[in-house]
């Protein structure tokens, strides 16, 4: 039997995951409801194939924590974005995309980029750039207070707050995310 291809489907998951915060925070996304449950489905299949093989493969007990750990972080990213869909279409979707919402966009690539330098890891030097990261992530934080001070001072709308806090939720998941990701890394240097 074939060993189940743990890099694939965690690049899968990370796809799936950069494609469902693009669909909620890309600029004129326009994805329906339907586009958004395949994505969610695709992410659970992918899931439960990845789970039934760590339980039926021999790995190291610290790999398979790992793997799980960062699958299941990604997954919940996949939900947490379809709060924040869900949310947006609730409130209308008429809004532009703010500023925190761009950068949870690029937070997304970052962490599906670094998913496919898993494959090909060696040495400390081809792990994603932390510090480009971090400062994405300190820019997101900026937005989101900003965002929220034009809210409480009545520049934006009060309906606005739950869009800005979901979008805060989404950029904390994806910060979760890029630390199960480095913690795999730095346990496989």
């Amino acid at each position: 039997m074939a060993k189940y291809n743990y890099f694939e489907a965690l690049e899968e998951l990370a796809a799936g995951a950069c494609n469902a915060v693009r669909s909620v925070c890309g600029e004129g996304a326009s994805i329906s409801k339907k586009e958004f449950t395949q994505i969610r489905s695709d992410c659970a299949k992918t899931l439960f194939s990845l789970e039934n093989s760590l339980f039926s493969e021999f790995l190291p007990p610290l790999e398979r924590d790992n793997i799980a750990a960062y699958a299941h972080c990604l997954s919940r990213l996949i939900d947490t974005a379809a709060e924040h869909f869900a949310l947006s279409r609730a409130l209308g979707g008429q809004r532009k995309k703010n500023e925190e919402e761009k950068i949870c966009l690029e937070l997304a690539s970052e962490i599906k980029n670094g998913t496919s330098m898993l494959r090909n890891l060696k040495k400390p030097g081809e792990i994603p750039d932390i510090q480009k990261f971090r400062s994405l992530l300190h820019s997101g934080i900026e937005a989101h207070n900003a965002e929220l001070s034009k809210i409480n001072s009545g520049v934006l709308p009060k309906t606005y707050a739950q869009s800005v806090l979901s979008a805060g939720r989404l950029r904390i998941d994806l910060s979760k995310c890029f630390d199960k990701l480095l913690e795999i890394m730095l346990n496989n240097i």
